[in-house]
């Protein structure tokens, strides 16, 4: 019980704007999530600590995520605890497929870089299989900009994300940067005037090179879009042609790369951590609550992670990678912590001050 009265205590010190019959039901579900890291509503009502029956807390849980609770909630949490005034964000799309049934749940996501590491800020269910579209896109960024607006921002988004429409509409916004991948398809009209196919830009490159084009029109006709290209020729693997309205070529490169060692956000929702498609929840409303709860897992876990490995340095392997990421190291911490919690409940009451102040 110790654990569940310390979390709560936090969280209504936080002020979250919940009720305390809700405060004590999210204080038992983030515990018991991070206990059997799985999201199947059964399996967590097992876990839940409390007098009531399993079944009893299992239709609790059912009516928590029938309810009209915003995920908002768990966004201004992590937007209050990371963001600082005059910080650069760094943002990333993310999607996943999946099938219950005959149902296609695809999710798609707007994230925050935070130690690298993708938390969820908005997130909109497709209702359909395949790729996202740029109406859909183009409706997280602007619920995200109502709060995001007032910070300098830099969107990291692969080839899914690409589209002449989808540029025009990200350089409207104001403080938004981005840097897009995209694919060696179709035209270019360089500065000089000069026309080429973007898979020429890569192809006569030496490996190991990168060369710069500002002020291009990518596109054809009605579609051009003016923007920035880099184009990089690796010693191994595919090319990479990035499209950007940043000015500083010469970084973009490196800064892109940054997202080629992040932990993407459903990686950690999914098979690394939560189990994600265990669910059983196949409306929107429902499935975006959920995540706003793993959201709040997830940053959880890579705040006990940041500060163990100050305690003690992850190690690096020989490819020059930690041997456990951050966040895995802080959920697998937690998970031991709330499992022992009559001999660490002073450690665990340190890391809720941790996750929930605001400082």
């Amino acid at each position: 019980m110790r654990v569940i009265n310390s979390l709560k205590k936090h969280l209504a010190q936080a002020k979250v704007g919940l009720s305390d019959h809700r405060i004590d039901l999210v204080r038992r579900l983030v515990c018991a999530l991070l206990q059997v890291r799985c999201v199947n509503l059964m399996k967590v009502a097992t876990a839940m600590v409390g007098p009531a029956e399993k079944m009893s807390r299992y239709r609790r849980l059912q009516r928590f995520f029938s309810s009209d609770l915003s995920p908002a909630l768990f966004t201004e949490l992590i937007l209050r605890k990371i963001v600082r005034p005059g910080q650069q964000l760094f943002l990333t799309f993310d999607r996943t497929h999946w099938q219950l049934g005959q149902v296609d749940l695809n999710i798609l996501c707007l994230g925050l870089l935070y130690q690298g590491v993708s938390l969820p800020l908005e997130y909109l269910s497709l209702g359909k299989a395949g790729n996202s579209n740029t109406a859909e896109r183009k409706k997280l960024i602007r619920r995200a900009w109502r709060y995001l607006k007032e910070y300098s921002c830099c969107l990291l988004a692969d080839r899914e994300f690409i589209g002449s429409d989808w540029f025009r509409f990200l350089l409207q916004q104001q403080g938004l940067e981005f840097i897009i991948r995209i694919r060696c398809e179709g035209w270019v009209t360089l500065a000089s005037g000069k026309k080429q196919h973007l898979s020429t830009l890569v192809r006569t490159l030496p490996k190991g090179q990168t060369r710069h084009y500002a002020k291009v029109r990518l596109y054809d006709g009605a579609k051009a879009v003016g923007l920035n290209l880099v184009c990089h020729r690796p010693l191994k693997g595919d090319w990479v042609l990035l499209a950007t309205n940043r000015a500083d070529l010469t970084q973009i490169l490196d800064t892109y790369k940054s997202r080629w060692s992040i932990e993407t956000t459903f990686g950690f929702l999914k098979s690394k951590g939560f189990q994600l498609e265990d669910t059983h929840l196949t409306k929107p409303t429902r499935i975006h609550l959920l995540l706003g709860v793993l959201a709040l897992c997830l940053l959880w876990g890579v705040l006990v992670g940041v500060l163990l490995h100050q305690q003690v340095p992850i190690k690096i392997k020989k490819h020059g990678r930690k041997a456990i990421s951050l966040v895995r190291l802080g959920l697998d911490r937690l998970q031991e912590i709330i499992g022992n919690i009559d001999y660490q409940w002073k450690t665990f009451r340190h890391y809720c001050h941790l996750l929930l102040s605001c400082t």
